[in-house]
């Protein structure tokens, strides 16, 4: 009997957190950086209110997977570049192992289209921008012509947080004194799982027929 009720909550709990992270929206996070020449890309899912976070780093020193629970790290495995050798062997095993009909694809190519455009159209309606910033610091060879296009920028910012209020922030930095263009992107989206279940299914459910293994 004890053993029942535990099972009972076990699976009650995990109900109701599945649930929680379905109507919850989830968290997706996006950093570019560029200084130099150093590039870093972060991009960042969280669930859950942030109790369930998994990021994609790729930085100079590193390219790594990690997921948290509670902001600590409980999975940490590196993204390692694959070799030339080994990318064409997985190439060569692909190809062999293909099930695409690829005639049968072009084919529907109309079908793909419109079911690409249906999925991305729902998830465009239900994705809302939480945050977005641009710091961009920017620099010609010549003095005025630094000026001249900081100018062009001001009036670009203008039209893009009249597009995002007040969600987007854009900082533009001239640098006269030497060349240089770094930038430093953040944006933060907020989507429900609960409203893509259904377009996502339809999606597969209508490229059925378009990829499909032999």
């Amino acid at each position: 009997m004890t053993l029942a009720l535990v099972l009972l909550v076990i699976f009650a709990l995990s109900v109701l957190l599945s649930v929680a992270t379905l109507l919850i929206p989830a968290s997706i996070s996006i950093r570019l950086l560029k200084e130099g020449p150093i590039a870093e890309v972060i991009l960042s899912l969280g669930l859950l209110l942030g109790a369930l976070t998994g990021h994609v780093e790729y930085r100079a020193e590193r390219h790594e997977f990690r997921a948290c629970i509670l902001g600590r790290t409980v999975f940490r495995r590196p993204l390692e570049r694959r070799t030339a050798d080994k990318t064409e062997e997985k190439k060569q095993e692909k190809r062999e192992n293909a099930g695409t009909d690829w005639a049968t694809m072009i084919t529907n190519a109309d079908e793909l289209y419109s079911a690409a455009k249906e999925l991305v159209r729902t998830l465009t309606r239900h994705l809302s921008v939480k945050r977005a910033s641009d710091k961009l610091v920017v620099g010609l060879p010549d003095a005025a012509e630094t000026g001249m296009l900081t100018g062009a920028l001001y009036a670009g910012r203008g039209i893009a947080t009249a597009a995002f209020p007040p969600a987007a922030s854009i900082e533009i930095a001239p640098s006269f004194h030497e060349e240089k263009l770094d930038t430093e992107v953040a944006v933060e989206l907020s989507l429900p799982l609960v409203t893509i279940i259904a377009p996502v299914i339809r999606f597969l459910w209508r490229m059925r027929k378009i990829f499909r293994t032999t």
